[in-house]
């Protein structure tokens, strides 16, 4: 954060939680790119699909919350250019999962605190963070089925 943005966002608890909201957008962007990336490294044809459809879920919240932050006037966070992603599809899919947990918690932690600020905000929010939820529960699904250790 610059030294601008906190001079800015020191002057309202709103601002705060925008530009924290603002760094979200970027690491679900980031998510999105990384699970279309490593849906194309994959080889098993179903759980292909099952990135590929997320992939598209999490690209349609970055989306979502892109068109929040602008109606607020406030530009998302670039992603992080990818670093090492794992050489398995067990590890990648891993290292996805941490992510989407990492925001699934994020989004939590902005739902309760726009509650007090502004309700239907927050109400906006809620359903994406549903919706984080249940793609954790796939992604999760789709690394269990890549565990080299799982049991059939």
């Amino acid at each position: 954060m610059g030294i601008l943005q906190r001079i800015w966002s020191a002057n309202s608890p709103s601002a705060g939680l925008l530009a924290g909201l603002a760094e979200m957008t970027g690491r679900n962007a980031e998510l999105a790119d990384r699970l279309e990336r490593h849906a194309k490294l994959c080889s098993y044809p179903n759980i292909v699909g099952g990135l590929s459809t997320l992939a598209a879920r999490e690209a349609e919240h970055s989306r979502m919350l892109r068109a929040i932050l602008s109606e607020r006037h406030v530009w998302s966070k670039l992603p992080r250019p990818p670093g090492a992603e794992g050489s398995s599809n067990w590890a990648r899919i891993s290292g996805d999962l941490a992510i989407l947990l990492g925001l699934l918690n994020d989004m939590n932690q902005q739902v309760i605190k726009w509650e007090s600020i502004d309700p239907q905000f927050s109400a906006r929010l809620r359903a994406v963070m549903l919706e984080y939820d249940r793609n954790l529960g796939e992604l999760r699904d789709l690394a269990l089925r890549c565990d080299p250790h799982a049991l059939d």
